[in-house]
């Protein structure tokens, strides 16, 4: 027996149910993606967050990153017209 569904026909059984089962699906969807997504994210440890800041400081000041006010006006004169 083939139990494997497609996405297309997964939703086609979603429509069969009531809107409160609907519901409590979609529910219980959001609840696994978010606790998926929780275990997944790592937060930065004060030595990382340092040093990314640490690299984008010199990155800026050997002129790697950012713009000039002249280059950030122009861009943003271009890209709205004003």
């Amino acid at each position: 027996m083939n139990t494997h569904l497609s996405v297309n026909q997964l939703w086609d059984l979603a429509q069969t149910l009531s809107t409160d089962n609907r519901r409590w699906l979609a529910d219980k969807l959001y609840q696994s993606v978010k606790a998926e997504e929780k275990e997944h994210l790592t937060p930065y440890t004060m030595e990382e967050l340092n040093a990314r800041i640490d690299e984008f400081e010199a990155e800026l000041e050997s002129g790697e990153q950012g713009y000039s006010l002249e280059e950030f006006d122009n861009r943003m004169r271009n890209k709205y017209r004003w």
